[in-house]
């Protein structure tokens, strides 16, 4: 059995991890108030942009037949997966099962997958179950802004231009009403957008055309940011309920401690006791 001493520098050491996982729990609090606020202004604007792309789509219908980016491509030879991961642990689940989720892609496609990832924990699993990585954009923060996401949707838009791939999709963690966090696998090109179900009409200047040719890009980028936000928002709260619970458990083993430590201590003052009458008892009987 441990002797009080030992378990006294337990109790301390429990108690250090203690302060820490309940500051880490403090600091994503506050990261994530500032993040929901960030991503509800996003997705109102992602929103009405894919809205309007969708109207576009529809003002130029012959264009969008004859784009790629539009109809795809008659056949797929190889498929683009950006995943979006954290850069660091302590997130429970967070990364286990988003990556999880882009193995079995990667594993149910019959064709090639090229991934790109951000995040390195992402990276380096995949790394090790032995896929390629096309591009990886790892330690980008939380603070980073839209422009950050120029280089991610550049090698999206170039590769499937230059059908490096013939098909993108990205998987993230979507963000939830109620921290609900949800691993999703969602297509962004080619972009295939519906039938436009609002009769409102649209006059666009210049021609649709033109416009898509301008916009394409940064609406891309857009919904990659958003996706980034989405995924920056569930690990978040992933972490803080990560550190919620580990702060929890180290206060009930703390408690465990604490009796098994009185405990100890009551025997050792028993033996002490013991050796004493023993002594006592010794010497009266000499």
């Amino acid at each position: 059995m441990p002797t009080a001493r030992e378990i006294k520098g337990h109790i301390s050491s429990v108690r250090s991890i203690s302060k820490v996982t309940r500051a880490l729990e403090t600091v994503s609090a506050v990261k994530n108030r500032r993040l929901q606020a960030r991503l509800e202004s996003t997705r109102v604007f992602a929103e009405k942009s894919w809205e309007i792309l969708t109207h576009l789509a529809s003002a130029a219908e012959s264009y969008a037949r004859e784009s790629p980016f539009f109809c795809g491509y008659s056949d797929v030879q190889r498929l683009a997966m950006l995943l979006i991961s954290s850069d660091r642990g302590m997130v429970g689940t967070y990364n286990l099962d988003i990556i999880a989720l882009a193995t079995d892609l990667c594993y149910r496609s019959p064709v090639p997958v090229e991934v790109i990832t951000i995040g390195k924990i992402g990276r380096d699993a995949m790394l090790r179950r032995g896929f390629s990585i096309h591009a990886d954009f790892s330690q980008l923060g939380d603070v980073s802004d839209i422009t950050a996401m120029t280089p991610v949707a550049r090698v999206l838009l170039d590769g499937f231009n230059e059908r490096v791939f013939d098909r993108v999709t990205m998987v993230y963690t979507q963000f939830g009403p109620g921290a609900r966090l949800r691993p999703t696998a969602r297509q962004l090109l080619p972009i295939c957008p519906e039938r436009p179900t609002s009769s409102r009409e649209y006059i666009y200047e210049p021609e649709p055309q033109e416009l898509i040719s301008a916009l394409l890009p940064r609406l891309i980028r857009f919904q990659v940011y958003e996706a980034f936000l989405e995924a920056l928002c569930a690990e978040n709260v992933s972490r803080m309920m990560a550190m919620r619970s580990a702060t929890r458990n180290a206060e009930e083993l703390i408690e465990h401690l604490t009796i098994s430590y009185n405990k100890a201590r009551q025997q050792a003052i028993t033996a002490e006791i013991l050796d004493i009458v023993s002594g006592v008892g010794t010497v009266g009987g000499e």
